[in-house]
């Protein structure tokens, strides 16, 4: 099973140049069974998506909703994720293994702190990973409130992996995933995890990151 771990939509990531369907499309056509919609999750994004936590969070995952909804028509499956920038940091993190429900009992999640949202991450089942640890102006964070690290594929960007292959040298107890970090359709299929059996969801595919290292994709 080909899954991309990291891809954005136009619909929750103004940044992206790609909408949901297009995304979910092009991804059906290049092989992929899954992707997890990652969209953009930071204070100053959400300022504009609405003026309470429940519009906000609405609009946060119209592009998930959208890409899931045609998930189907294409033949793929398509999950939630989240990339998160906590203030005032220039880092970003990957969520995986939380819900909508989630988002909505914690709107104000950009204003924990690494170690606090890690901690409830845990408690809600879900795994916590620093995205493109070596890509300026990011620095890898402190590994003790990590599960893992991405390896991050997207082509040109200066996410400098080799510097990231020596210091997760220290961390061996720290995961690798590798995502495309897609953002237009150009970006599509340059990174990802393959395992060898089907998953259901999310909550499936997580159990199986905490228990094992994953098959890198262009890799």
């Amino acid at each position: 099973m080909k899954i991309e771990m990291h891809v954005h939509t136009s619909e929750g990531s103004p940044c992206a140049k790609a909408d949901a369907e297009s995304i979910v499309r092009t991804y059906s056509r290049i092989g992929y069974d899954a992707i997890v919609i990652t969209n953009h999750f930071d204070n100053k994004l959400l300022k504009d998506f609405g003026r309470t936590n429940e519009e906000r969070i609405e609009r946060y995952l119209l592009g998930y909703k959208k890409a899931k909804a045609v998930g189907l028509k294409y033949g793929i499956k398509v999950m939630l994720g989240m990339e998160i920038r906590l203030e005032p940091h220039t880092e970003d993190f990957l969520i995986y293994g939380i819900d909508e429900e989630f988002l909505l009992q914690y709107p104000d999640l950009c204003f924990m702190s690494q170690k606090e949202i890690f901690e409830l991450c845990h408690s809600y089942g879900a795994v916590f990973y620093q995205a493109h640890p070596f890509r300026n102006p990011c620095r890898p964070q402190d590994p003790r409130f990590l599960d893992g690290v991405e390896y991050n594929q997207r082509p040109d960007s200066g996410n400098h992996n080799e510097k990231l292959d020596a210091w997760i040298r220290d961390y061996p107890k720290l995961k690798l995933i590798s995502g495309s970090d897609c953002h237009n359709l150009e970006q599509a299929g340059y990174g990802g995890i393959e395992i060898e059996r089907d998953v259901s969801d999310i909550k499936e595919l997580v159990r199986l990151m905490k228990n094992t290292q994953v098959k890198f994709i262009g890799r």
